[in-house]
């Protein structure tokens, strides 16, 4: 991908001209690994899909009871996928017992739009960011922080890899991380970016490689057979490995990180890479040219920052 995308840097200069095609393989995947690093530090979050578990003292301003005996949980992640599990305790007794909440008495804040039959919308960024728990488990019979509320959810945009070679007219992928795919009703709509086979593809269906997870390596079952075939480059011994991407994120998530990888390319020393400036403005240069290209990405990621 990073190569495909014509920013002008010639990524075969790292990390040094003349460098061996495995050791500019391994450079260019150092950088992409920085821009992962910065678009969640930007985001002040985890973009990818990840099983969380955050526990907070409430009621106080992350727990919350609402006017109708409701609590709200507000998580440090978004969207939430699916909540897991949940469990609650009273912060004035030790040792800490705790009460398991039913799943039937949890739900999100906001369900996010079905309009495309997927969990996440790879054009929209909206979704749940809060538990609801039901009246009778969270309240302010023990006072202000006398409960302590455990919620375990996943959360985040479905991102994998898929690490082993899917043929033409498959409906299936085998891939390095399922989390977030399938939630056991609806499956998420995601884009595979093999360049220059590009294609969308809808998860009906996950088969975790150990038995019983639901994340890790595992089978994607897809809606209908791949337009493409797709060969991802793994245990060769000689070159690192490369998966081909499999992602939900929406595409301007997906433009800020090669953004972030031209500016990357720039404050190392590779060719120049111009922006594209207004009108009879001048183009900037030097340091601020490569600087267009983070300030560029990092107003993209802010739109789908988590405030607390």
């Amino acid at each position: 991908m990073l190569l495909a995308f014509a920013s002008g840097v010639d990524w075969k200069t790292f990390p040094y001209a003349g460098s061996s095609a495995a050791q500019q393989a391994s450079s260019q995947i150092e950088i992409c690994e920085a821009v992962t690093a910065d678009m969640d530090t930007i985001a002040n979050m985890t973009l990818r899909a990840t099983l969380e578990t955050e526990q907070e003292l409430g009621p106080d301003w992350i727990i919350t009871i609402l006017p109708n005996g409701w609590a709200r949980f507000r998580l440090s992640n978004w969207p939430i996928l699916q909540i897991i599990s949940a469990q609650v305790a009273s912060a004035l007794a030790s040792p800490i017992s705790w009460t398991t909440i039913p799943i039937t008495a949890l739900i999100t804040e906001h369900n996010i739009p079905s309009s495309t039959g997927s969990i996440v919308p790879s054009s929209q960024s909206p979704g749940a960011t809060a538990v609801l728990i039901a009246p009778g488990y969270v309240d302010w019979s023990n006072g202000r922080k006398g409960y302590l509320v455990q919620a375990q959810t996943i959360n985040g945009f479905p991102t994998t890899g898929i690490d082993q070679m899917a043929y033409v007219g498959a409906t299936s992928v085998h891939v390095d991380d399922i989390t977030g795919w399938f939630n056991g009703t609806l499956g998420a709509m995601g884009t595979i970016y093999d360049p220059p086979f590009h294609e969308h593809a809808s998860v009906v269906g996950v088969y975790p490689d150990t038995a019983g997870s639901i994340g890790g390596p595992g089978a994607l079952t897809l809606s209908q057979g791949l337009q493409f075939t797709h060969t991802p480059q793994v245990g060769s011994g000689t070159s690192p490995d490369q998966r081909i991407l499999f992602s939900t994120m929406p595409p301007a998530l997906i433009q800020a990180g090669y953004y972030l990888a031209t500016y990357y390319g720039l404050i190392r020393g590779s060719t120049a890479a111009v922006m594209q400036s207004a009108r009879g403005i001048a183009a900037p240069s030097g340091m601020a040219r490569a600087q267009s290209w983070y300030t560029q990405a990092e107003s993209i990621i802010k739109r789908y920052a988590r405030v607390l």
